[in-house]
């Protein structure tokens, strides 16, 4: 009887090694994509430190200060996200500067993100 070859598995397969030889290699090598960003080491938009977790599709709690907030369904922070952060800061400093809204008004309400 001839004997077994041994090697490493999991080396190419990595998460997605689960699924056979289903699905093809494409989608695959998708799933294991996306669990890789899924589960990298976040940091936390609060205290910021690495410790965010997925708790369920798009919310996210770091294990460190308890801080639970909404996100991208794989990611915490998503590219639209952070672009729509900056224009929302810009809009609010170009409001401040011409005097729509005082600064002080916008920090006692705790709508500046500073």
């Amino acid at each position: 009887m001839a004997k077994k070859q041994k090697r490493r598995k999991g080396r190419k397969t990595k998460s997605a090694g689960r699924f056979g030889v289903r699905y093809g290699t494409r989608i695959r090598k998708a799933v294991v994509a996306i669990e890789e960003r899924t589960h990298a080491a976040h940091n936390c938009p609060k205290c910021e430190r690495g410790s965010v977790k997925r708790i369920g599709t798009g919310i996210w709690k770091c294990a460190k200060c308890g801080y639970t907030f909404s996100g991208g369904t794989y990611v915490p922070q998503t590219p639209l996200g952070l672009a729509s952060q900056r224009a929302l800061k810009r809009a609010v400093e170009k409001g401040t500067e011409i005097g729509i809204v005082s600064k002080e008004t916008m920090e006692a309400e705790g709508e500046l993100g500073e």
